[in-house]
């Protein structure tokens, strides 16, 4: 099972991609407004929302980090890091780095993102292909 913090609700998803049915656990044991002062050469500063995801497959034990992050305007979520079931950096940008080639996520976890940072007041508006807008807190 997904590992993560005592009381972090999990999320079962059933997921139809080229015919089959993939079955994953989404644990988000952390969600929240994040601003950081970049100098302009690095792309600027950077506001939005940041997520620490922690993804398994059906009842494989080891679990997948990724840190996401969702800009200010913008209609997705974007993967910042990516870290393996035994802590290995696949990839590591920093918080809202665009000055890569962008990798999203499925649209089934973007939802479960969305609901959270709701449910969390995080946000005044969030969903699919609606620009963030935060909420004040």
């Amino acid at each position: 099972m997904t590992e993560a913090p005592e009381g972090t609700q999990m999320y079962p998803l059933a997921i139809e991609q080229d015919g089959s049915t993939f079955h994953i656990t989404v644990a988000v044991p952390q969600m929240e407004q994040r601003h950081e002062a970049v100098s302009p050469l690095l792309g600027g500063d950077r506001t939005g929302l940041e997520a620490q995801v922690k993804l398994t497959q059906g009842d494989e034990p080891k679990t997948t980090t990724f840190f996401l992050s969702r800009l200010v305007d913008e209609k997705a979520w974007i993967i910042d890091a990516k870290f393996g079931p035994n802590g290995f950096p696949h990839w590591s940008h920093g918080f809202g780095s665009r000055v890569t080639i962008p990798k999203g996520i499925l649209p089934e976890i973007e939802d479960v993102l969305d609901s959270i940072a709701r449910e969390r007041g995080l946000a005044e508006q969030i969903g699919c292909d609606l620009p963030l807008v935060l909420a004040r807190i």
